[in-house]
This record gives structure tokens, C-alpha cells and sequence, in this order.
């Protein structure tokens, strides 16, 4: 678990992690330099299962998961963020699974989108099926980061998190793991994970940074073997809103030569991206209506 700031939430987190049934854990808690009470609180709590480590100078999010993750000594590693919740049985299931079945790198759960005030917004029912998780790498990233928990001996083959991408570190891991494994799910709400408003129309808090990633991430995506074609035209759909969204981003910034490069690189995936775009906006404009 990493931290900045997050007095607000922490402790929920923490607690969620102190009551599972599965009772034989380390956690991990990586300050990022907090200037609140975040620490106070965790302090307070007296559990010897939780090791802090103070960062002496702020990190960005990726170098922060790196330094947790080299202080991990258990054979797996759940993932949680500082403001997410996991369900009492949720790690007891995850190692359940993961001891079942030796082909399994990572086992994600089924979870729930709430608000800051803990209103659910949306449940996600993940397909648990590996062939269709390896299928859906093509184009998005199926198990959030806070919902996995994946063998750490293979994600330290693969360097663990990837410091070239700040934003969608996790996607970047699933798709190094996949060289190793497959990924499964435990098909029941274990998760909750909060959404800010602004995180829930696509493009609005999207940084040129964080666009840039995803680009990135997903154009890597199209070299997994074992893609139907239907995935492969997911992917290159994926590629040309990305790429759209770089574009604009980029001239916004004033670089005119990387929007236009970003263009044209593109020109055979952005017809798929506008027909997609078309499609949604009729689809709200029918709900509204």
C-alpha cells in the first residue's frame, strides 16, 4: 500500500486488511511523504503486521509501489490503495485459488465502484475465464490494480512495476506476468474501490501523461499471441481513442509536430475510434431522449 495525504481513508483501508481471515499477512505501507496524520493513525493501531517505510522525499507512484514491493517477503501480494476496502474473505479466496492451481499468476475479484461518502455506483462482474483475460489484455486493463493478488517471485522476473509508466503501472505488470501465467478471478465482491467524480467521464482527468501511458501500454498489448480478431479490432480501437486523446492533449500543449506525428501513425485506427465515439453518443443521446 502506498500513501500521500490520505488521512481521510487510511485507516478504513488498513482496518479492512487487519480483519481478513486469512490471518497470515505482512502489510507493506509506504509513505510517500505525507504531511497530515496518515501515519499517526496506522501507528496507533499497534498491529506488528504492518511495516512502514518513510520515503525522505517525495516519489512518484510507481517508485513508491517499487520500494513496497522490495521490502515483500510472502509468496503473494494483494494489492490495496489507500482509500480501498477489502472484504473479510477476500485474501483467504485469492490464496485459496492461486495454491489451487500453479498456472495462475495473479487472481483478481468481482468489485465495487463507490463515492467518497461509500455509495456504490457500479458493480463489475469480471469474466474469470484466463483465455478471455489474456483475450481482453489486447485492448484494457480487466483487474484494477487493488482488486490482484499475483506471485511476487514472477513479478520480480519482470522487474516488478515498470518506472516508465507513472499512471498505468498495473496494466503494465499484468501484461510482463502474462510471459509467466494466467489470470483467473474469485467471482464475488471482495473490493471496493472509490471513484472521484472527475475519473468517471473518459478524456477528463486524463494528464498528457496518463494518455500517453495507455497509448503506449496498449499498442505493446497487440503483440500477445493467441488474439481473435475481434480482440485485435478492440485493441486497434483502443489505439486510435488513445491516440486521439494524445493528439489533442499534445496540441493543447502546444507540440503541433507530435499531434500531427500521432495523427498520422494512427490514420488506420481513428476511423474505428470515431465510429465508437459516434456509437456512444447516440447510445446517451437515445437514454436521454
Amino acid at each position: 500500500m502506498t500513501c500521500y495525504n490520505a488521512a481521510s481513508t487510511i485507516e478504513e483501508s488498513v482496518r479492512s486488511v487487519i480483519a481478513q481471515t486469512f490471518s497470515n499477512w505482512e502489510l507493506v505501507l509506504v509513505d510517500d511523504l505525507s504531511d497530515d496524520n496518515s501515519m499517526e493513525l496506522i501507528e496507533k493501531l499497534g498491529d506488528p503486521r504492518i511495516k512502514i517505510k518513510k520515503l525522505p522525499t517525495r516519489h512518484r507512484r510507481t517508485k513508491a509501489l517499487n520500494q513496497g514491493f522490495r521490502l515483500c517477503i510472502g509468496e503473494y501480494i494483494a494489492v490495496l490503495d489507500a482509500d480501498d476496502i477489502a472484504h473479510p474473505t477476500r485474501f483467504e479466496k485469492q490464496v485459496r485459488l492461486l495454491d489451487s492451481d500453479p498456472s495462475l499468476v495473479g487472481v483478481g475479484t468481482w468489485y465495487v465502484d463507490i463515492d467518497q461518502n461509500k455509495v456504490e455506483l457500479s458493480r463489475t462482474e469480471v469474466d474469470g475465464n484466463p483465455i478471455r483475460i489474456r483475450q481482453r489484455l489486447a485492448y484494457e486493463n480487466p483487474i484494477p490494480h487493488s482488486a490482484m493478488m499475483y506471485r511476487r517471485v514472477e513479478a520480480q522476473k519482470c522487474g516488478a512495476y515498470d518506472e516508465n509508466f507513472d499512471y498505468a503501472q498495473d496494466y503494465a505488470l499484468w501484461l510482463s506476468l502474462i510471459d509467466y501465467g494466467q489470470f483467473s478471478v474469485v467471482p464475488e465482491f471482495l473490493t471496493e474501490m472509490r471513484k472521484l467524480p472527475k475519473s468517471m467521464t473518459f478524456g477528463s482527468d486524463y494528464s498528457i501523461d496518463s494518455v500517453k501511458d495507455g497509448y503506449e501500454l496498449v499498442r505493446r498489448a497487440q503483440k500477445l499471441n493467441n488474439l481473435t480478431l475481434g480482440d485485435r479490432l478492440k485493441g486497434m480501437r483502443t489505439i486510435g481513442l488513445y491516440g486521439l486523446l494524445y493528439a489533442w492533449r499534445s496540441l493543447r500543449a502546444g507540440n503541433v509536430v507530435r499531434a500531427i506525428g500521432l495523427i498520422i501513425t494512427n490514420f488506420w485506427a481513428i476511423p474505428l475510434a470515431i465510429i465508437e465515439l459516434l456509437r456512444k453518443s447516440l447510445k446517451s443521446f437515445n437514454t436521454v431522449k
